[in-house]
């Protein structure tokens, strides 16, 4: 649905030449612009998805599918069948069972990251992904 997402670039003020990215994420009669690097997770839950940025939630009519190449060049990337998660925003990785690995946010939040993604998200960390 493209009037439910999408992106802007805004200049941080005349002193400044760098651009910010924005989603327009649009919620209801409501669009809310949310810097790209607030967002922290996104989480399925059927055909809408959940953006977690701090203590805000926004919900919007869109599927994984439609989304992850838009939030690939913002570091964000897919880590489960119903979850993405904004890499700098990782404290750390860890095996948990099957191949499947908890990954820990700054905030505390835990996420499980499956088997299927874990070389995406190698590549994206530049890490080796041979078994030690």
């Amino acid at each position: 649905m493209e009037s439910a997402i999408g992106w802007e670039a805004a200049h941080r003020g005349p002193e400044s030449t760098s651009k910010r990215r924005r989603l327009a994420l649009k919620s209801g009669s409501r669009t809310f612009l949310v810097d790209v690097e607030q967002v922290d997770w996104v989480e399925a839950a059927g055909n809408y998805l959940v953006f977690h940025a701090g203590r805000e939630r926004y919900t919007v009519r869109l599927t994984m599918r439609e989304m992850e190449p838009r939030l690939a060049a913002a570091n964000i990337v897919r880590i489960h069948k119903s979850t993405f998660v904004n890499l700098d925003r990782v404290k750390s990785i860890e095996p948990i069972h099957a191949g499947d690995h908890l990954v820990t946010l700054q905030d505390g939040t835990e996420l499980v990251m499956s088997r299927t993604y874990r070389p995406r998200v190698n590549a994206a960390l530049f890490l080796d992904d041979s078994p030690r």
